[in-house]
């Protein structure tokens, strides 16, 4: 039994959802299933054919477009760490189902996390 220590900073969340990722800003997008998630990246599966380090672009319900870049590629199914934190909660539920405090509407779906671990 190989024992792997797990250096991820963000809890990941099981799914199952179809998002849009394109290997371009503005290239044609590729149609993949996100396997899991968490607030600063994401299992993704698809057609794509990507190696470490490629810079994808993902469409993410309720979030937007996120950038990021593939840590990890194996088959169809590869790692894609985001450039910046996001509120991974958003993406897994409609936005009518999350609850928010009053008079708090969600930003872009972008957390402001990574700001505050520079500051402090």
């Amino acid at each position: 039994m190989i024992d792997r220590q797990d250096n991820r900073r963000h809890g990941r969340d099981s799914l199952f959802l179809v998002a849009e990722l394109r290997l371009e800003r503005d290239g044609p997008p590729f149609e993949v299933k996100l396997r899991n998630i968490s607030d600063s990246g994401v299992m993704a599966e698809g057609p794509m054919r990507v190696s470490r380090g490629t810079r994808v672009y993902l469409e993410l319900r309720n979030v937007g477009a996120v950038a990021g870049h593939v840590a990890w590629a194996a088959g169809d199914r590869c790692g894609i760490a985001f450039d910046e934190t996001i509120q991974s909660s958003l993406v897994q539920f409609p936005v009518s189902d999350v609850d928010l405090p009053e008079g708090e509407a969600p930003r872009d779906g972008v957390s402001d996390t990574a700001d505050r671990d520079e500051e402090g």
